[in-house]
């Protein structure tokens, strides 16, 4: 009887407050270090992987990470791309030969900082947003997932 109880309880949270499966309106969201200033809002989709590009500072190579967004689990970095060895060194990875590898970091929310942005770009659902001019280049852009924001701006 206690079991059906629970049973029944749980079913309802799901239900109510959307546990992690199923559809979620999100919108991977840039704001800088001002608080509650938002720069732009992109729709996401639980699943669908969207990619960060930028030229690595140190080995002055281009690198493209591809992320991810699960309900449950945040944004993961699920690949990186590169020509440089050195620049799969510095995230611990052995690269296949094609210059990819994959992976499975989750970062949740994460914090961007450059001296030029000029080469740093967000691609999601076909929708590509350039960060230079955001913030002045030497300021945090912070990056995280927004559920049930209204994605336009």
């Amino acid at each position: 009887m206690w079991g059906l109880c629970i049973s029944l309880t749980l079913a309802i949270l799901v239900v109510f407050f959307g546990g992690c499966a199923g559809k979620h309106v999100a919108c991977l969201e840039i704001s800088g270090e001002e608080p509650g200033k938002v720069l732009a809002r992109l729709p996401l989709e639980s699943g669908v992987p969207f990619s960060l590009e930028f030229i690595n500072s140190i080995y002055l190579a281009p690198v493209r990470e591809t992320l991810v967004y699960e309900p449950c689990d945040g944004i993961s970095i699920v690949m990186v791309e590169s020509p440089s060895g050195g620049v799969f060194e510095y995230y611990g990875l052995e690269p296949d030969g094609t210059g990819k590898a994959m992976m499975r970091r989750r970062v949740g929310h994460f914090k961007l900082r450059s001296h030029d942005y000029t080469n740093h770009r967000f691609t999601v659902a076909g929708h590509t947003l350039l960060l230079k001019g955001l913030v002045q280049d030497g300021e945090a852009i912070l990056v995280r997932v927004r559920v049930g924001a209204e994605c336009g701006m």
